[in-house]
């Protein structure tokens, strides 16, 4: 077997999969937030697990997916956009020293 066929991808490389990836995760969260209603997005949690599966990720329900997604977003975001684990007003206080 070939080193190429037995290497799964497992996290976003690239910002146009981020993207894409995000803007699922928002339409699939603004769906769960809804309780149901909204046309369109009736089966946007089969997307959701159809994304996930891509990067060899499981869940086994919507919120599990929903989940995956949203770490799958994070660790992006970590390794590529220099997303810390910090909150936002300690992200923030960086900009008050700059003046």
């Amino acid at each position: 077997m070939s080193q190429n066929s037995s290497k799964k991808k497992n996290s976003i490389t690239s910002s146009a999969d981020y993207y894409q990836l995000s803007q699922l995760y928002s339409d699939a969260w603004d769906r769960v937030q809804s309780g149901g209603t909204g046309a369109g997005y009736s089966g946007i949690h089969y997307e959701v697990f159809n994304a996930i599966r891509k990067y060899g990720r499981t869940a086994n329900s919507r919120d599990g997916a929903l989940a995956e997604l949203k770490k799958l977003l994070r660790e992006y975001e970590a390794e590529y956009l220099g997303a810390g684990d910090q909150s936002d007003d300690e992200y923030l206080s960086k900009f008050d020293e700059i003046e």
